[in-house]
């Protein structure tokens, strides 16, 4: 039960941040359904340890701090039906709620649980951000390759198959915010299990790690670029396929 409220605050998480961020708009029930239905849960675990009259120390707090934050945003939403804010605030309660559901006997008997369905989420997670940034990689070569085809003024036979430019450029845009979501995600899922399972928020491998960061901090570095439109077209398209050597990286070195 612990795992699957963490679960869903992470799906309300990228739901509440692409309203926010991204210039399409997802379903209500995709990011307040499922925030709703993690907060029950999280009631339902709060109160049940509220009841075993046992002190589980400073995490309960926290989580308990994410339990009211969920609260007011849900009943800030529920009289304005607006979403802004909880681009703000769920992310706030995910990473409280989640680092104090890892932490080494918060919740009584023993944490296997949520230490093989954090375990099993990063790794998920972590695929669906490869898959992710594979797409973009191969987006921002078809960007490319029209580009140069249409520079030439003598564009193959097969130019017409391929989307225009905008829709390449608008597609590049919307995969590289789910695959860095999907990425960032997973790291700190990883490093709730890390908590979880070593007593560590981060597990430090250099050889493991700094493909990871660098991964992380390349395709964020395009995403605020992309957000402040300084980087669109061609630049944006070069970089995305230069960083997909850190994603390639990051595998191998996992394997």
């Amino acid at each position: 039960m612990i795992a699957v409220f963490v679960i869903l605050y992470l799906v309300s998480v990228i739901a509440h941040l692409y309203n926010l961020l991204g210039e399409g708009k997802l379903p209500a029930w995709a990011g307040v359904g499922s925030l709703a239905a993690g907060f029950i849960l999280h009631t339902v675990v709060l109160g049940q340890t509220g009841l075993s009259g046992q002190s589980r120390g400073l995490w309960v707090w926290l989580s308990a701090a994410a339990w009211f934050l969920v609260l007011l945003y849900l009943l800030v939403y529920a009289r304005y039906r607006e979403m802004a804010l909880g681009g703000f605030a769920v992310p706030a309660a995910f990473i409280l709620a989640g680092y104090s559901a890892a932490h080494l006997g918060v919740w009584g008997a023993g944490p296997a649980e949520v230490e093989g369905f954090l375990l099993r989420s990063h790794a998920l997670l972590a695929l669906l951000s490869a898959g992710t940034f594979f797409l973009l990689f191969a987006s921002a070569l078809m960007y490319v390759v029209q580009a140069q085809q249409l520079k030439s003024r003598r564009p193959g036979a097969w130019l017409h198959r391929l989307p225009s430019l905008d829709v390449l450029d608008d597609l590049n845009h919307k995969i590289l915010y789910f695959g860095f979501a999907f990425l960032t995600a997973s790291l700190l899922l990883g490093s709730m299990w890390a908590q979880s399972k070593h007593g560590a928020f981060w597990h430090l491998d250099p050889v493991k790690t700094w493909p990871l960061v660098l991964t992380w901090l390349g395709y964020g570095l395009l995403l605020a670029c992309r957000l402040t439109r300084s980087w669109k077209g061609m630049r944006s398209a070069f970089f995305s396929m230069g960083a997909f050597v850190a994603v390639v990286l990051a595998i191998v070195v996992h394997l």
